[in-house]
């Protein structure tokens, strides 16, 4: 008889606690049409679903900052606990930010850097040193052709901080190389098609270039491809990226491209989602999670390739 009751009350011990209370983490990203956002994003649900206290929500902005703001607005009337933002632009990141500091609810600036100097309620920014990544990739793009000769630059998106940085931290290191010489610069967008059509346009107009330095990996191998239609051989031009995506790594193991930088999409998500626990628990997060670049080379490709 006991027996019989200790497991009647232990069943309604059971029966009366509450299941595992879930954080709600909405996640607005700038857009669905880029490669290396689409890693982001399934490297965030992936960080999410490992946490079982975790209830996530991913939607796509697809590039309009209106939009953003409003599934921002959406995310805090449906009492969500933070919000994470992968920003359009600079007037969205700013929106944002005040529209969260106003409900109190915690806000994560996830990849991107903010153009913000003063902030408001409780915010993480999660992202890596894009300087840093400029000043890798032409380091390396130099020592290829001896540190003399002609250098195009194919930027990211105007206004995108990554691509201004990654530009500054380039042209840092031609300043202090004085037989380089950039002899063409313009705007790719990220975009594979776009570059490709700058590069065929440069040596069409017969400008000689010895190395291609791109803000991403996408405008790399566009740049590849420009090459590969008029005849050039893998290791005839240095060419550099940014990302270490898939397509990347076998261009780096082919010998078209020189180098990539990493930029760890998983390290980002899984900081990004370390922080948003930290918030959701009413913990401390520091404002700024720097995550590390990583050089990719012929020499060591294989293991980034292996992972």
């Amino acid at each position: 008889m006991k027996k019989r009751t200790l497991i009647a009350v232990a069943a309604l011990m059971l029966a009366a606690t509450p299941a595992l209370a879930k954080h709600k983490i909405y996640v607005s990203m700038a857009r669905s049409d880029d490669t290396f956002v689409g890693i982001l994003k399934s490297s965030i649900v992936a960080a999410a679903q490992s946490r079982p206290d975790v209830d996530l929500t991913v939607e796509s902005a697809n590039n309009n900052a209106d939009t953003q703001i409003g599934q921002v607005r959406k995310a805090i009337a449906d009492k969500a606990d933070v919000v994470v933002v992968l920003s359009v632009n600079g007037d969205a990141a700013r929106t944002a930010m005040a529209e969260t500091a106003k409900a109190g609810v915690p806000l994560i600036f996830f990849n991107r850097l903010p153009p913000i100097e003063r902030f408001e309620g409780k915010v993480a920014i999660v992202a890596s040193n894009d300087l840093v990544a400029g000043r890798l990739q032409m380091r390396l793009l130099s020592r290829q052709i001896g540190d003399a000769g002609n250098v195009v630059i194919l930027r990211g998106e105007e206004g995108h901080p990554a691509a201004r940085d990654r530009t500054i931290g380039v042209k840092e290191i031609l300043a202090s190389k004085p037989n380089l010489k950039v002899v063409a610069e313009a705007t790719g967008n990220w975009k594979r098609e776009q570059a490709e059509a700058l590069i065929g346009q440069w040596l069409d107009e017969g400008k000689v270039i010895n190395a291609i330095a791109a803000n991403n990996d996408e405008m790399a191998l566009g740049a590849i491809a420009a090459l590969q239609t008029r005849g050039y051989k893998p290791g005839q031009v240095a060419i550099g990226g940014v990302d270490g995506t898939t397509f990347a790594l076998d261009a780096v193991k082919s010998g078209w491209m020189t180098m990539s930088v990493l930029q760890n999409a998983e390290a980002q998500a899984e900081q990004t989602m370390v922080d948003a626990v930290k918030f959701a628990n009413k913990e401390y997060a520091q404002l700024y999670d720097w995550v590390p670049y990583q050089v990719i080379i012929p020499s060591n490709v294989d293991q980034f390739m292996a992972k």
